[in-house]
C-alpha cells in the first residue's frame, strides 16, 4: 500500500484493518517493513498491525534534506494522523526504537502504550564493547572476508547483507542520529513503556536496567541468546513476549 506523507510516497502494510488494538511498528536503521513481517505474522489476528517503511528506507524514498529523529518523529506523527489513528502502541526497534520514544516523549497522548526492541537511546559504549570493537579492528587486515564475517558473527553483531551495506543516504542519516541523545528526557516519559532486549545484542548493548530505572512506568524483558536482529533470528519468542504485553 501507500499513502502520501508530506508529499513521499510512503510504502507501508496494514495487516487486520478491523482488529480491536493498533499496533504501528518502525524498523531499525537500514532495514525495513520486511524485517518485521515475520514478528507481524506470527501476532493475534485481532489485531491492526501498521508497518511503514521509513524515509529513505525500503520503498519509501528518500526526505530531500537529510532529517535527524525530530525529522523522522513529525513524519511519523503525519503518517498516523493520515491513516487517523488514535490511542494506538507504538514498536519501535533500533533506530525506530529512538523515533518511537521521541515521539512518546512529545505526542504521550496519542499512545495506549510503547514497547521499545534494542532502542537506540543511550549513546555510552559498554566497556566489553569497546574491547571487542577494537578487537575486530585490529584482526581485520589480517583476515579474509569470509574470516571476519564469521568473526562478526561470532562476536555477535552479524547481520544480513541487506543491513550491513547502506546507501549513502543512509550513511549520512546515522551521522545525525548517533549524536540524537534520549537520555536527558527519560525522566519526562509519561507513557507505559515495555522493554525488550536480546541477551546477546552487542550492536545495542543491553541498556534495559539503566531504562527501567529511569522510566517511572516501565518493565524489562529479555529473549535469552538473540541478538540485534532478534525480530529475524527469534521472531517466535519476540512474538510471544510482544502478544503477552498486550494481553496484560
Amino acid at each position: 500500500m501507500h499513502l502520501t506523507v508530506k508529499g513521499i510516497r510512503t510504502n507501508y502494510v496494514d495487516i487486520n484493518r478491523k482488529g480491536s488494538k493498533t499496533i504501528v511498528i518502525l524498523h531499525g536503521w537500514a532495514s525495513s517493513l520486511s524485517f518485521w513481517l515475520p514478528v507481524a505474522q506470527l501476532l493475534s489476528p485481532h489485531w491492526r498491525i501498521v508497518l511503514l517503511d521509513l524515509p529513505g528506507f525500503g520503498l519509501t524514498p528518500p526526505i530531500d534534506d537529510t532529517p535527524d529523529i525530530p525529522e523522522y518523529t513529525q513524519f511519523v506523527r503525519s503518517f498516523t494522523q493520515k491513516l487517523k489513528l488514535k490511542k494506538f502502541i507504538l514498536v519501535g526497534h533500533s533506530f525506530g526504537g529512538q523515533i518511537a520514544l521521541d515521539y512518546a516523549l512529545k505526542f504521550p497522548t496519542d499512545l495506549l502504550t510503547l514497547i521499545l526492541v534494542a532502542p537506540a537511546a543511550i549513546k555510552e559504549r559498554s566497556q566489553i564493547l569497546k574491547l571487542k570493537l577494537r578487537l575486530t579492528n585490529a584482526l581485520k587486515p589480517f583476515l579474509s572476508k569470509s574470516s571476519y564475517n564469521y568473526l562478526e558473527q561470532y562476536l555477535g553483531w552479524y547481520t544480513p547483507t541487506d543491513y550491513a551495506h547502506a546507501n549513502e543516504y543512509q550513511k549520512k542519516v546515522l551521522q545525525k542520529i548517533v549524536k540524537y541523545n534520549l537520555k536527558p528526557l527519560l525522566k519526562k516519559l509519561s507513557v507505559f513503556t515495555d522493554i525488550i532486549w536480546g541477551s546477546n545484542d552487542f550492536i545495542i548493548p543491553n541498556a534495559g536496567n539503566y531504562l527501567t530505572k529511569n522510566i517511572s512506568q516501565s518493565r524489562l524483558h529479555i529473549i535469552p541468546g538473540a541478538n540485534h536482529l532478534l525480530n529475524l533470528t527469534h521472531p517466535q519468542e519476540l512474538a510471544k513476549v510482544i502478544g503477552g504485553i498486550l494481553n496484560s
